[in-house]
């Protein structure tokens, strides 16, 4: 047992010392080594990222500090002037230790300060891309067919329920609410069929640098209320749609909301990076599409399910909550659009 671990720390000691640090102390949080040594503390990443991957890692984290983006935990280069070391089949990356606040000194709210830095970032990379009917067609087509094939699986799934003698409290909290479900995957199509339709007679489509995985745990605060934003493994050239619909996901799974906070958010978002119409529409069907809730269904059917009942009933209600929730953040977002026309 001890020789298991000693090969897996020795890694850490030799990319440590490819940066000159001789650590006093390591601790695990989360999944980063919080490093402690004599010249301060350091966070070291280590990541299964290959070679491209790490590559294009680098070139994000170069190009953010070249247009002026400041609100990003950086990379640091090793004495040798690599910014990410292998070894083996794992990546490691070091950065400076930023502790991450959850009290300020003045108030601050974390979802809007997140949702600003977010525009920003679209704002500075925004790129209009060379129009492309064939792209638009395909990108629709792929989506559109995940959304069908996941429709077909609920479906057989609540057939193959709703023929049982008893029905479980999941399976009966989920035929419950299964109909209102279909709306909206047929509210999440809607959209996409405007969006396509919006950017096919426009001619053009945008693209900005997304983070990909924009959470509260990739996001550190300092102590007056200023995000840096961390965790660039998963940034890609894409629609801004996609990264605002993930943030948005994300707010709502992590406290209760309601329409007007959506709306709020939106609007300091558009405040900053300002969606065009499609956008917007592929924005909201992103959102409606009810992926979470089926998720849960794929987690409920597995075979190595730990979670209890019970468990499986509250987590299943609290994402039926989330979907009538922004239903209505949807329909407030664009009945306010048409009273404005």
């Amino acid at each position: 047992m001890s020789t298991n671990i000693h090969i897996r720390q020795k890694p850490i000691g030799a990319v440590l010392f490819q940066y000159d640090l001789y650590p006093e102390k390591i601790e695990t949080v989360g999944k980063v080594k919080k490093v402690h040594t004599a010249n301060g503390i350091y966070a070291l990443k280590e990541t299964e990222m290959g070679k491209d991957e790490s590559e294009w890692l680098i070139h994000v984290i170069k190009r953010l500090e070249r247009i002026g983006f400041h609100y990003v935990v950086p990379i640091l280069p090793s004495k040798y002037g690599d910014y990410v070391l292998r070894y083996g089949d794992l990546a490691y990356y070091l950065m400076p230790w930023y502790e991450d606040h959850t009290k300020f000194r003045h108030p601050v709210h974390p979802e809007e300060v997140m949702v600003e830095e977010l525009a920003k970032l679209h704002g500075l990379t925004e790129r209009t891309q060379e129009y492309s009917e064939k792209i638009l067609e395909e990108s629709y087509e792929t989506l559109k067919k995940r959304w069908t094939y996941r429709r077909l699986e609920m479906e057989r799934y609540a057939d193959q329920i709703e023929g049982n003698v008893y029905l479980s409290p999941f399976q009966l909290t989920f035929l419950t609410h299964f109909q209102r479900s279909l709306h909206m995957v047929e509210q999440a199509e809607r959209h996409l069929s405007e969006w396509i339709n919006g950017a096919k007679e426009k001619k053009s489509f945008r693209s900005v640098l997304c983070h990909g995985k924009p959470s509260r745990t990739h996001t550190c605060f300092d102590q007056y209320g200023t995000a840096y934003f961390l965790n660039f493994e998963k940034a890609v050239l894409d629609t801004p749609s996609r990264d605002l619909a993930l943030m948005f996901r994300h707010f709502f799974q992590s406290r209760p909301w309601d329409e007007q906070e959506g709306q709020h958010w939106l609007h300091l978002y558009e405040r900053h990076f300002a969606l065009f119409d499609e956008e917007r529409h592929l924005f909201m069907s992103y959102l409606a599409f009810p992926e979470s809730l089926y998720q849960s269904v794929d987690a409920y059917t597995r075979e190595d399910n730990k979670i209890t009942e019970l468990q499986a009933v509250t987590q299943l209600e609290k994402k039926v909550l989330t979907m009538n929730r922004i239903n209505r953040f949807m329909n407030s977002v664009f009945k306010k659009e048409s009273e404005e026309e």
